[in-house]
This record gives C-alpha cells, structure tokens and sequence, in this order.
C-alpha cells in the first residue's frame, strides 16, 4: 500500500498550523514532535529518502555520522518495510498557539529526536522544587561591551552530546551575521549553564543549511557574569521563540 504524503490544498488551508508526532510503527513509540502548516508533516521522511538516494557509504559508522538521528529512524523504519506514522495532534492553530503545544507535547516524551527542545520549554513541566529554585535565580545584569548568541537546547541534548556539542551545533543563522558575536551562551530552560568563546563558524556538513561554531570555554571573568543565572525577560517573552537569539 503506498503511503499517504501529501494533504490536498483544500484540507491544508482548513488544517491552518497544527502539531505532528511521528510515530515508530516498530514499537509504536513517538521520535519526533514538530509544528508547521500545509505539507511539514511529511517532509521529514521526504528529506530521508531523498538524502538517502544514490548514496554510497563506505561504512556503517560513517553513515551514522552523516546522517542526523531522526533520519537514521527514518530509514531503519524504511529498510523493515514500514512506513512512518504520522499523527496531527492539534489543528486549527495560529502559529504561537502552535508553539506552545507543541512545547507541551515534549515534555510527555521521552528520546525524541528533536534537535533543540520546544519553543518556551523553559515554562514546560518540572517538579515544583526545581521551579522554585529556578524562578528564583537573578537575572545576569546586561553587559553593555560583550556581544554573544543564545542557544536554547534541552538537558537530554546535553547529556547526549556533551555542553559544547549541543551548544555548537548547528543552527539555522546567517553566517555573516552571526560572526560579528564573539561570545556563545547554553541556556537550558532559562538559565545560563555554559559560555564559549567563538573562534570561527562553518557550514555543518550533515546540513549544509544549519552552520556551527569552534570555540572554547570562555574566560573565568566573562563565564562568571552569566553562568548559572537567568537570561533576561526580554528573551524569554512569547515573541523569543527561536532557539537561537542574538543579543538586544
């Protein structure tokens, strides 16, 4: 039976943005949760299949760091014969509804393979000591003479990946624009847990889209002024969404 892939313009113009989980028919568990509007449901398995197509991998490790994990899903659930299962969560959203459930929709999984954790995760679900102690850290007062780039990701990236891997890598940011910023901060549900200093961005070669940085721990003077303490409000508003902001 061939897979259903693509909504008609009628049902996409009603379906307005919506929230997707796609589903491991092999297991039945949820890899991804994502928001978007017409056809983003099923792009994913399309990138797959089309980044797959006529390449020819020397090795099975290379294969795996070439390609990111979600498509890696994707293919395995392709080579068992399978097809992804893809379910609308929610519709009839305007984009910053969207946002926000989908935010919601995270934290009830556990392994996504989500790059960068929901859009407002820092208002996702914690037990009420974390929150308490959270909430209550002062905000870092805002240098006037550093310039530096946020990075929203999530604890599990971090525990995946390492700080500065899940920090470095890899953002969807003008490569011009983002090389005027000296300084990188990891920021995990609202508070600062790592600084780096950028030496030089590149192209990421999974995704040529998304580029990343090589830097290094920032100094103990620099690192001291953010580390462990609340980004401002000004970036943790509604209209903050992206998980990559560059200093106001």
């Amino acid at each position: 039976m061939e897979q259903f892939n693509k909504f008609s313009p009628e049902v996409a113009k009603e379906l307005k943005y919506y929230v997707y989980r796609l589903i491991d028919p092999r297991n039945g568990q949820t890899f991804y949760v994502g928001k978007g509007k017409n056809n983003r449901v099923f792009a994913h398995v399309n990138q797959s299949l089309k980044n797959y197509e006529g390449e020819n991998y020397e090795t099975e490790a290379e294969q795996k760091k070439i390609i990111s994990t979600k498509l890696s899903t994707i293919q395995d659930i392709k080579n068992a014969g399978l097809d992804v299962i893809h379910i609308i969560h929610r519709y009839g959203l305007n984009d910053e509804t969207a946002f926000e459930v989908e935010s919601a929709v995270m934290d009830c999984y556990l392994g996504l393979t989500n790059i960068q954790s929901g859009h407002y995760s820092e208002r996702g679900s914690k037990n009420t000591i974390t929150l308490e102690r959270e909430l209550s850290r002062k905000c870092y007062e805002e240098p006037k003479d550093i310039d530096y780039i946020i990075f929203k990701v999530s604890q599990e990236r971090i525990d995946n990946e390492g700080i500065y891997n899940a920090t470095r890598s890899a953002w969807v940011l003008d490569k011009n624009k983002a090389e005027k910023y000296k300084y990188a901060l990891c920021v995990v549900d609202g508070i600062v847990k790592g600084v780096f200093e950028i030496d030089f961005w590149q192209n990421n070669i999974n995704e040529p889209k998304r580029i990343e940085f090589n830097g290094k721990k920032a100094s103990k003077e620099i690192s001291s002024i953010f580390l462990e303490k609340r980004i401002p409000e000004k970036y943790r508003q509604k209209g903050q969404a992206n998980p990559a902001l560059y200093k106001k």
